[in-house]
C-alpha cells in the first residue's frame, strides 16, 4: 500500500469515540477499510441523535485503500460493495448482536466523494455516548500500518488509566478476528501479532506496552499487557507536530496536577496507580515519596495495589499502614500463585478501581471530560 500523504490526513483535533462494546467486538477488517470507517466515526458529533450520510473524499478513499487514482471510481465501487458484506459481532448480556458496518454507499456525479451510512443497529455504540466509551485521536489511528496495531491500541487505550489489561488468549484472537487456522502456534501469534504491534506502538503511539505470558499448565492461556503512556517526542511525530498539542497522557492526572511535580518519574508512575479520587491528597503523595526513598519502587507498588483491593473509606490511612507494615508482601506472593491457575477471577469494575462510589459517579465524570475534549477540539478547529 502506498504511504499516506500527510496533507491528506484529517485534522489532529478529530476524535474517534466508540462504545467499549464496539471496541471489543469481533470482526475482521483490512487496514484500509478500518481507516475509512474510523474517518466516518470521527465525523459523528456528541449531540447527534441519528446517523447521517458521512462523506469521504475520493482522494482520501484512494489513499486509505491504496487504489490507483487513474481507476479510482471503479475500484471504490468494488470496495464499498465488499464493505456492505462485512459483519461484526457484539456481545451483550444474553444477546449476540450480528450486523454490518455499512448499510449503504452513494456516489454523486461531480461531488468527488462517496457517501456512506452506518447500519442502524450500531446507534447504541456510536451515538449519544455518556458512559463506557473509549476515545482515540483519528490522526494517531491512521498512522498505523497494521490492522492489529489499530485494534490492540484501542483495547489498551480502554484500560490506559489502569495501566494493565489481562486478556485470555482465545478471547484476544476472537476480538482480532484471527481464524483458528491462522497463527495456530502461539509462537507464530507472538512473533507476527504481538511483537509487530509492540514495535509499531513504541515507534509511533502515545502509549506502548510490555507483556507477560500467563500459563495454564504448560501452555500460554492469557496475556497480561502492562500499559505505559507517554508524551511523544518530536522525532516520533514524523512532521505531525499537531499531535503535541493534545498529547497529555503521560502527565499526572488533573486530580493532582496542581501539586508540585515530583522530581522522580517513578513517583509519577506510582501516583498513577492510586485511585484518581485520592491522587490529590498530600498524605498519600508524601507517604509514597517517603517509602519509595526508603524501600524502593516495587515495595511501594505492591502496597498501593494491596490498598486498592482492600482499603475501605479511609484510603489514605490504610495505605500509610500498608506501607509501614508491608501488608502487600504476602498478598503479592498469593497473587503470583493464583495467576498460575486457570481460574477466572471476577474483574473489578473500572469505577471501583478508580475510587468512585458508583458506576453513575464514574460515568458522569467521564462524560464531563469527554465534553471538554470536544469543546477544546471545536475551538481549535474554529
Amino acid at each position: 500500500m502506498p504511504k499516506l500523504k500527510k496533507k491528506s490526513l484529517p485534522a489532529s483535533t478529530l476524535l474517534v469515540t466508540q462504545s467499549n462494546k464496539l471496541v471489543e467486538a469481533r470482526y475482521t477488517l483490512p487496514l484500509g477499510e478500518q481507516r475509512l470507517l474510523l474517518s466516518m466515526i470521527a465525523q459523528i458529533q456528541p449531540g447527534d441523535d441519528d446517523f447521517k450520510e458521512y462523506r469521504i473524499s475520493i482522494n482520501d478513499f484512494a489513499e486509505f485503500m491504496g487504489i490507483n487514482k487513474n481507476h479510482v471510481y471503479a475500484e471504490c465501487k468494488k470496495t464499498t460493495k465488499h464493505m456492505l458484506t462485512r459483519v461484526l459481532e457484539i456481545q451483550e448480556p444474553g444477546v449476540l448482536v450480528q450486523t454490518n458496518w455499512v448499510s449503504s454507499a452513494k456516489y454523486v456525479e461531480g461531488e468527488g466523494c462517496v457517501r456512506l451510512c452506518f447500519d442502524p443497529l450500531l446507534k447504541p455504540y456510536l451515538l449519544q455516548l455518556k458512559s463506557n466509551f473509549t476515545t482515540c485521536k483519528l490522526e494517531m489511528l491512521l498512522s498505523f500500518r497494521s490492522q492489529y496495531s489499530m485494534r490492540i491500541y484501542n483495547l489498551l487505550k480502554q484500560y490506559e488509566k489502569l495501566r494493565e489489561r489481562e486478556l485470555e488468549l482465545s478471547l484476544l484472537r476472537e476480538i482480532l478476528g484471527i481464524a483458528k487456522s491462522q497463527y495456530e502456534l502461539y509462537g507464530d501469534f507472538r512473533r507476527y501479532i504481538l511483537l509487530v504491534t509492540q514495535k509499531e506502538l513504541k515507534e509511533k503511539a502515545d502509549l506502548y506496552f510490555e507483556f507477560d505470558e500467563i500459563k495454564y499448565g504448560r501452555r500460554v492461556g492469557a496475556i497480561r499487557f502492562r500499559i505505559f503512556a507517554r508524551d511523544l517526542p518530536q522525532t516520533l511525530l514524523c512532521g505531525q507536530t499537531s499531535l503535541l498539542e493534545e498529547t497529555t497522557l503521560a502527565k499526572p492526572p488533573t486530580a493532582f496536577a496542581n501539586l508540585n511535580a515530583p522530581e522522580s518519574p517513578v513517583i509519577d508512575e506510582l501516583l498513577f496507580l492510586v485511585p484518581e479520587s485520592h491522587q490529590s491528597k498530600k498524605t498519600v503523595k508524601s507517604a509514597i515519596i517517603e517509602y519509595e526513598k526508603k524501600q524502593g519502587r516495587d515495595y511501594v507498588k505492591r502496597n498501593i495495589r494491596y490498598s486498592n483491593e482492600k482499603a475501605g473509606k479511609s484510603y489514605a490511612g490504610f495505605l500509610a499502614n500498608a506501607l509501614k507494615n508491608d501488608w502487600g508482601h504476602d498478598w503479592e506472593l498469593e497473587q503470583e500463585q493464583v495467576v498460575q491457575k486457570p481460574v477466572k477471577k471476577k474483574v473489578q469494575e473500572i469505577w471501583e478501581r478508580q475510587g468512585f462510589k458508583s458506576q453513575k459517579e464514574y460515568d458522569d465524570f467521564m462524560y464531563q471530560k469527554q465534553m471538554q475534549k470536544y469543546e477544546e477540539a471545536r475551538k481549535q478547529v474554529g
